[in-house]
């Protein structure tokens, strides 16, 4: 599957790398790795994402690599590349404004992605909904070119797979997930540092944003569905600098009866991110392509242009409706034998 991508890089000499909106663990992972290892083929890559990387995820960027759309030393032309990788994008929605200067350039489109509602908008695309991220895709083409996997190649890939897979808890780690993570660390990954980077380097001012978003706490379904909202002014007065709803999100799937976690995100008075996780039952792809989003049946999002309060009722009365639908039960885990 990889060989049509493989032409492409053997015969071009430009190339530039994005992601998506929101871009966390395992779109940035990826980007950085690819853009390392085509710099050790001796190609130019750039990176251009829509947004600046979140704080947490700035030191993994060593060299300052990620450049963003609104910044002024960014002027580019698609045309002068020959071609664009976009990673770990399931439409071009999720691009935001670098999405119509892609569709308007000629520059050939190279699409890699994990998500399953990926519809396969690039001229090439490789998708593989089995793979348990972006990361371990680009693992896999390094792989299969026998190219080198350098420690600072490795990191960020580590990084992506980590992260998509939930630091190895959720339904996707694979094998073959493990199996690369394995060789990673071989290769020098400390799995440990890059943990506690992310999960134990918040500030106090997170531990306030935690109360607030858990005190406002609202269920649905008969406790099978539960929500809560992160507003600006939420933000602003805990005074936390960068929003990481994952252990929001994980405190409360540890209740038994919870299927279903959704947080709201107030991004602007017109735009808000929400955030949809499951257990084992519920398709929450499914869930956000009915409000233009999409991802996997297990994590899945979607970003509205509507205020936050209107956007809660609208989900609301859909997860409602899913549930009522499907007829939704709390399921047991699957058996640990």
């Amino acid at each position: 599957m990889w060989q049509k991508i493989v032409d492409i890089i053997n015969e071009g000499k430009k190339f530039i790398i994005t992601t998506h909106l929101f871009s966390e663990g395992d779109a940035i992972g990826s980007e950085l790795a690819l853009k390392r290892f085509l710099c050790g083929l001796n190609k130019d890559a750039l990176i251009v994402n829509n947004e600046a990387l979140p704080a947490v995820y700035r030191c993994f960027d060593t060299d300052r690599d990620v450049k963003f759309l609104k910044n002024k030393d960014v002027n580019i032309n698609l045309n002068d590349f020959d071609a664009i990788f976009i990673v770990d994008v399931a439409d071009w929605s999720q691009l935001g404004d670098f999405a119509d200067m892609i569709k308007d350039s000629s520059i050939t489109k190279v699409c890699i992605d994990h998500h399953a509602s990926n519809p396969g908008y690039a001229d090439i695309n490789v998708i593989d909904k089995d793979a348990s991220s972006a990361g371990e895709l680009i693992f896999d083409l390094i792989t299969f070119m026998k190219g080198e996997i350098t420690l600072e190649i490795a990191t960020p890939l580590y990084l992506s797979i980590a992260t998509d897979t939930g630091w190895f808890k959720f339904s996707n780690t694979s094998a073959n997930a493990l199996k690369a993570c394995s060789d990673l660390i071989e290769i020098g990954v400390k799995s440990e540092l890059i943990y506690e980077q992310l999960f134990q380097n918040k500030h106090m001012s997170y531990l306030t944003l935690l109360s607030l978003a858990l005190g406002i706490l609202r269920t649905e379904c008969d406790g099978k569905a539960v929500w809560t909202k992160i507003t600006k002014d939420m933000i602003k007065s805990s005074g936390v600098p960068f929003v990481d709803t994952d252990v929001i999100i994980d405190l409360v799937r540890a209740v038994k009866e919870v299927e279903v976690v959704i947080i709201f995100r107030e991004i602007g008075d017109r735009k808000t991110k929400v955030s949809f996780r499951s257990k084992h039952t519920v398709d929450v792809a499914r869930l956000a392509s009915d409000f233009g989003g999409g991802g996997h049946v297990r994590a899945a999002g979607a970003s509205i242009n509507e205020p936050i309060d209107t956007v809660i009722g609208n989900v609301i009365s859909g997860v409602m409706e899913y549930f009522e639908d499907n007829a939704v039960c709390v399921s047991a885990a699957g058996s640990l034998a």
